[in-house]
């Protein structure tokens, strides 16, 4: 099983991935960059402005 993370910024998805597994395996998908680490994939959605992250 799977688990889909989103963040709102890139920094955030970057500490999110470490923190789960350490290093994670970095993948280009279209229109973002998914973290893949262990079980969970992360990925930075943008949703909303980045002062709120």
């Amino acid at each position: 099983m799977r688990v889909l993370v989103v963040t709102a910024v890139p920094a955030e998805r970057d500490a999110v991935a470490r923190a789960v597994a350490g290093t994670p395996r970095v993948r280009a998908v279209p229109g973002a960059e998914l973290h893949r680490a262990g079980p969970f994939d992360v990925v930075a959605g943008g949703a909303g402005p980045a002062a709120a992250a």
